[in-house]
């Protein structure tokens, strides 16, 4: 199994200011950051994740114990106006369903939101999900995780994101048929005129 993220300011809002940092120093800002590939990864959950560890992260997470996806940085507008800031993350590659199997924790500012692909039915019957607590959102469309906004985002505000993928071992999707999967996705941060 692998995969890999890639966090993007698209062109426009670069030029007004927008930049990326796996530091929160902003010591050397970007336009684009990606995350080390994932290979090998097997199915887990929630409970398992390192979280406090991720977040204190500066980029890459690694954990000794298990493989999953954790990238920590943090957004700033470094231009001189304030403006709001649409984000979405989206699926630009799949292979074998993995799709399906995966959970997408994003933690912006300290709140946490887990994405999934919506259940597939059993005999009609909607398969429970077991998460920790946490009741997990269902992807946009089967391509769109998610599309949010930061709001008047003035000079000088940053936010932090941590973003964790894992194969979640008690989605029904986690099969041995995904053996072998990949999903590639990346987060885009533009300027919103709405």
């Amino acid at each position: 199994n692998a995969g890999n993220f890639i966090m993007t300011v698209d062109h426009d809002a670069y030029k007004r200011g927008i930049v990326l940092s796996k530091e929160d120093t902003f010591r050397d800002p970007q336009a684009r950051l990606m995350t080390r590939a994932i290979d090998e990864a097997i199915d887990m959950n929630y409970t398992w994740l390192k979280i406090d560890e991720v977040k204190l992260a500066s980029g890459n997470y690694i954990d000794p114990d298990f493989d999953y996806l954790a990238f920590t940085f943090h957004i700033k507008n470094n231009g001189s106006e304030v403006v709001n800031v649409g984000y979405h993350i989206r699926i630009t590659e799949v292979y074998k369903d993995m799709d399906h199997a995966i959970r997408i924790l994003v933690i912006e500012d300290d709140i946490e939101t887990i994405y999934k692909k919506p259940e597939r039915y059993d005999s009609g019957t909607p398969v429970a999900d077991h998460l920790s607590g946490i009741k997990p959102v269902n992807f946009l469309t089967d391509t769109i995780v998610t599309r949010k906004k930061i709001q008047s985002f003035e000079p000088g505000d940053t936010r932090k994101f941590s973003i964790i993928i894992w194969i979640e071992g008690t989605d029904p999707d986690t099969t041995d048929e995904i053996l072998g999967g990949l999903v590639k996705m990346q987060m885009m941060f533009t300027i919103d005129s709405e």
